[in-house]
C-alpha cells in the first residue's frame, strides 16, 4: 500500500491531522492519569491484604483468608523433648496418710498369702485431691462498756491486722486477681467463689476490694516505674484501651523482669515521657529504648534507639506484596535480614562471641546501607519513603551489635503486651480514673512476677496484709536488685 503525504491545502488532510493530534494529546492525558491510578490500585489492594506477617497486625486480628504463617525448615528432629534435655517430671508430694494395698495371692500359682506377709518393693501412686473447702468465719464482737463515774459509752476495737470490710487479706487476694490476673469478670469471678467456696459476695463488693487492693499496690507499682526508668536497656510498646467516652492507650516500659504499664490519655511523645521520664540521674548510664518506628519515638536520638527488626521485617515483606517498582529492593532486604537472625540465633545459643557477630555483621551493614541507598530513590513512594526513614535512624538498626543486653527485636515487649490485648478483648475496658489504677497495677505486678517466676496471688495477699498491719509491704523487685 502506498502512503502518501497529506496535503496542506486539503481540508479533509488537515482535519484528519487536528483529530490525530487531538488523539494523541488525549492519550497523553489518559498515561498520565494511569499511573497513579494503578499506583493507588496496587496500595489498596494491599491494604485488602494486610495481615500479620507483612504488617505491625496482630495475628488475631488475621482474616480466615490471610495466608498461613510461614513454616520454619524442617530440622529432623522428632517432636517433643531431645536427647540430652533435662526432664521436667512431676515431682510427688509427701503424703498425709498411706494406704497399703497388699495383693491378696500369688498372681501366679493362685496360694493365698498369709495375712501378715509384706514384700520389701513397692511402687508410690499418689493421689492429689481437694478437701471440701469451708472458709473460715471469724466473728468479732466488739462489747460495750459504760463508765460509772461520766456514763460515757465505751465500745473494744478490732485487732490489729482485722479487715474493716469483711473480707480477710487472703480472700481478697484472690478474688481480685480472678479479675486482674486470670481475667474472669466479675460476675463469674462473683459465681466461681461462691460455687468453689461458698463463699457469697456481691459484685459491688468485688468493686470496693479491687479499689483497697488498688492501695495496696502503690509501692510495689512506683518501684515498677523507677526500676524500668533507671534501667540501661528497655522495651517499650503500646496498644489502644477501652474506656467509656475516650480511647485511651495502654504503655508499656519492660525490661527482663520488671513490667510497667501505664494508660495514657493519648499516644504521644508527651505520653511516652510519662512512661519513661527524660531526666536521667549523672551516675546513670544512657538509656537505649527497643521500640518500633513509630512517630512517639521519634524525637530520640539514633543512638539511644533499637529498632525492631521483626516490624522491618514486616514492612518490606509488606512492600514486596505490594508489588511494583520497589519490589527488587524488598526482595533485597528481606534475604539481608535472614543473614542478619542467623549471625543473631548463633550469637544466642552461644556459638560466636560478639567480637565475632561484630565480625559477620559487618557485610550485612554493608549491603544493607547499599540497598537503602538505592531504595530511597526507586520509584515506589512507600518504599521510597522506609528506605530514606531507616537510612535517617541508621545508628538505631544496630544497636543490638554493639550493646549487651539490647536485642534486635521488640518481642520482649509484645510478649508482655499480649495479657493486657487478651484483657481489653474480653471486657469493655475500663470506666473510671479508679479502673485505669487497678488495671494498671494488676498488670504490672501480674507479669513483673510471672517473668521472675513467682506468685501473683501470695504476693497480692502480703500487699493486702501489709496494709492491714501498716508494715513494709513486699518488694516487687527481684531479691538480687534488692
Amino acid at each position: 500500500m502506498e502512503v502518501t503525504t497529506p496535503d496542506p491545502e486539503c481540508p479533509g488532510c488537515q482535519a484528519l491531522q487536528a483529530e490525530v493530534r487531538t488523539l494523541r494529546e488525549l492519550v497523553a492525558a489518559q498515561q498520565g492519569q494511569l499511573e497513579p491510578l494503578q499506583e493507588q490500585v496496587r496500595e489498596l489492594s494491599a491494604r485488602l491484604n494486610r495481615h500479620s506477617g507483612n504488617s505491625s497486625q496482630p495475628p488475631s486480628a488475621d482474616l480466615p483468608s490471610a495466608p498461613p504463617r510461614a513454616a520454619l525448615p524442617r530440622t529432623g528432629r522428632r517432636p517433643g523433648g531431645q536427647k540430652g534435655h533435662p526432664g521436667h517430671r512431676r515431682r510427688l508430694p509427701e503424703p498425709d496418710q498411706v494406704v497399703p494395698c497388699t495383693p491378696p495371692q500369688c498372681r501366679g500359682c493362685g496360694a493365698a498369702f498369709a495375712p501378715t506377709t509384706t514384700g520389701g518393693a513397692f511402687r508410690r501412686h499418689v493421689v492429689v485431691e481437694l478437701p471440701p473447702i469451708q472458709p473460715e468465719i471469724t466473728e468479732y464482737q466488739l462489747h460495750a462498756r459504760t463508765c460509772a463515774a461520766c456514763g460515757t459509752r465505751t465500745w473494744g476495737d478490732l485487732p490489729s491486722g482485722v479487715p474493716t470490710h469483711g473480707f480477710g487479706p487472703r480472700l481478697q487476694a484472690l478474688a481480685t486477681t480472678l479479675t486482674g490476673t486470670y481475667r474472669l469478670s466479675r460476675r463469674d469471678t462473683v459465681q466461681w467463689l461462691a460455687d468453689c467456696l461458698g463463699v457469697p459476695m456481691s459484685v459491688g463488693a468485688l468493686s470496693r476490694l479491687e479499689a483497697r487492693t488498688t492501695l495496696a499496690l502503690a509501692a510495689a507499682y512506683q518501684e515498677a516505674a523507677t526500676a524500668t526508668a533507671q534501667a540501661a536497656a528497655v522495651n517499650v510498646d503500646e496498644t489502644s484501651w477501652k474506656e467509656r467516652g475516650k480511647r485511651p492507650w495502654l504503655w508499656l516500659a519492660a525490661t527482663p523482669l520488671v513490667a510497667y504499664f501505664r494508660i495514657a490519655d493519648g499516644r504521644t511523645r508527651a505520653a511516652f515521657e510519662e512512661l519513661l521520664p527524660p531526666e536521667r540521674g549523672p551516675d546513670r548510664p544512657p538509656r537505649r529504648v527497643m521500640s518500633d518506628r513509630f512517630s512517639s519515638y521519634g524525637h530520640l536520638e539514633p543512638w539511644q534507639r533499637g529498632l525492631c527488626w521483626a516490624h522491618l521485617r514486616r514492612d518490606f515483606q509488606g512492600c514486596l506484596d505490594l508489588g511494583g517498582k520497589g519490589a527488587w529492593v524488598a526482595r533485597w532486604a528481606l534475604a539481608e535480614i535472614t543473614k542478619l537472625f542467623t549471625h543473631w540465633h548463633a550469637f544466642r545459643a552461644r556459638t560466636e562471641t560478639r567480637a565475632t557477630l561484630q565480625e559477620k555483621m559487618a557485610p550485612v551493614q554493608q549491603a544493607f546501607q547499599t540497598l537503602l541507598q538505592a531504595g530511597s530513590e526507586c520509584a515506589c513512594r512507600k518504599t521510597a519513603a522506609l528506605c530514606t526513614n531507616l537510612l535517617a535512624g541508621w545508628e538505631g538498626l544496630w544497636t543490638f551489635v554493639r550493646e549487651p543486653g539490647v536485642e534486635p527485636t521488640n518481642n520482649h515487649a509484645e510478649r508482655c503486651l499480649r495479657r493486657a490485648v487478651l484483657w481489653r478483648k474480653n471486657s469493655f475496658g475500663t470506666q473510671s480514673e479508679g479502673g485505669r489504677r487497678f488495671v494498671e497495677r494488676l498488670l504490672t505486678v501480674t507479669v513483673s512476677l510471672r517473668l521472675q517466676g513467682r506468685s501473683v496471688v501470695e504476693f497480692v495477699r502480703q500487699a493486702c496484709q501489709a496494709t492491714l498491719l501498716g508494715s513494709t509491704p513486699p518488694s516487687l523487685l527481684p531479691a538480687s536488685t534488692l
